[in-house]
């Protein structure tokens, strides 16, 4: 099946939204942002990634193979899926993720400057079903905030 952008319905909500300061400029935090390779070791169920060829649709986009390992009580669910990362602009990058059962990501990193940095608000689309879905953006919001935190503290003391 080909891997298609995700269309955002005007007036969507996302499933959440994260926001943190980081004293970095915004070029900088950009360039950070358009390269999945840098979320290994920040975010929690990142075990690998790997380069894909382009995506059919998203042609400027950097496609991967991720591999993570999700928290499922005491055990660890391992799930394999491709993602993207694309510049839109300046100050924005989109994510794509499509993983099974037929989940959609759709990330929307927005990038301010401040008097110190950088603001970076994340925006994230889920299209799962049902269950499904709950506990996607449960575990979605839980990594991308640790993801967020831990960015912060990679990036300042660089």
């Amino acid at each position: 099946m080909p891997k298609q952008p995700f269309a955002i319905t005007p007036g969507l909500e996302p499933a959440f939204e994260l926001t943190q300061e980081i004293a970095l400029p915004l070029p900088a935090l950009h360039d950070f942002l358009c390269d999945l390779h840098r979320y290994v070791p920040l975010h929690p169920f990142i075990e690998s990634i790997q380069d894909l060829a382009p995506i059919e649709g998203l042609p400027a986009a950097r496609a991967y193979r991720v591999v993570d390992r999700i928290p499922l009580g005491p055990f660890k669910l391992k799930t394999v899926y491709t993602a993207a990362l694309e510049s839109v602009a300046e100050d924005e990058v989109h994510g794509h993720a499509w993983q099974s059962p037929n989940i959609r990501l759709h990330t929307v990193y927005g990038l301010s400057k401040t008097g110190g940095g950088t603001r970076l608000v994340e925006r994230c689309f889920v299209d799962a079903a049902g269950l499904t879905r709950r506990f996607v953006v449960s575990q979605a919001r839980k990594a991308h905030a640790k993801t967020l935190e831990d960015m912060k503290v990679l990036l300042e003391q660089a």
